[in-house]
């Protein structure tokens, strides 16, 4: 079985890779630039605003170019001023939706989208920036069973805490856009065992949602019920049949991101596979994963 995969690249433009010259004015205009690379690689591509196409999403057989508004233009501390990046613009790039994960081609046409970008623009991660995987159960329309998201929400409480140490501390410790699975409200005070228990009870996927994503109260955001800012968007499978992992530090990097994917695609695939009493063994450390 093949599982399904789509990358959320997170960036900040600094200016163009063989030029001088100022950007456009317009947001539309900034964008479209990074489209037009992608287009001009032989990549299917189109700047994207939600505003403007009355509600529908993204294309997601071909690449998307569009603004994200928690992206910061500013790089570093030496030029948070506004005469060193009010010329910059924040953008996200989001890839086709790639059906067969098991062939080559995705990280192939990921690493040729990330060169087109870079012969066009010279640009750069910071800390508001991420990478977020989406990883499906494989076909078009394909669903991940009840179970199977049982287990991988299990396998991922148990080893979130191990898995912190691969990335920066800004993208686990007091950051509103990648907030703790495990540590919420209502898993916080808990042993291991009580949530195993508690995500074995279920029976129903937004069941799960409610508890790996809980927050006090009837909060929505973008038409998800609570919130998706944790480190894995369980509520991701109400709208695209995904499990998307947030939590990735942005990166310029092809084969940075090429690596963390093919990593949380062993790891999802594990989960899936393995029987209950595999997912709850002892350990929650690296050495055990």
């Amino acid at each position: 079985m093949s599982l399904s995969v789509g990358l959320e690249i997170e960036g900040v433009v600094l200016s163009f890779a063989q030029s001088s010259d100022p950007f456009p004015s317009r947001v539309e205009q900034q964008v479209g630039l990074v489209a037009e690379a992608l287009n001009n690689s032989g990549l299917s591509s189109r700047a994207y605003f939600p505003s403007t196409t009355r509600g529908s999403g993204p294309n997601y057989m071909i690449w998307n170019v569009t603004v994200d508004v928690t992206v910061s233009e500013v790089t570093s501390e030496s030029d948070a001023d506004d005469s060193a990046f009010k010329k910059r613009f924040g953008f996200e790039v989001i890839s086709p939706v790639f059906y067969n994960s098991e062939s080559h081609t995705w990280a192939d046409e990921l690493q040729a989208g990330i060169y087109a970008i870079n012969g066009t623009i010279k640009w750069k991660a910071n800390r508001s920036t991420g990478l977020h995987v989406h990883i499906g159960r494989g076909n078009p329309g394909s669903e991940f069973t009840l179970v199977e998201v049982q287990k991988i929400a299990m396998f991922y409480c148990r080893f979130e805490i191990a898995m912190d140490v691969l990335h920066p501390t800004h993208r686990s410790v007091e950051n509103e856009n990648v907030m703790s699975n495990r540590g919420n409200d209502l898993l916080r005070d808990m042993g291991m065992s009580q949530i195993y228990q508690m995500i074995r009870n279920t029976g129903t996927v937004s069941e799960i949602h409610g508890i790996l994503k809980y927050c006090p109260g009837d909060v929505k955001y973008d038409g998800y019920s609570d919130s998706r800012f944790f480190k894995v968007n369980f509520t991701s499978l109400q709208k695209h049949n995904t499990i998307e992992f947030r939590q990735h530090e942005g990166t310029t990097d092809p084969q940075r991101m090429i690596q963390w994917t093919k990593f949380l695609l062993k790891f999802v695939k594990f989960a899936m596979d393995s029987p209950f009493e595999t997912i709850m063994a002892p350990g929650e450390s690296m050495d055990h994963l």
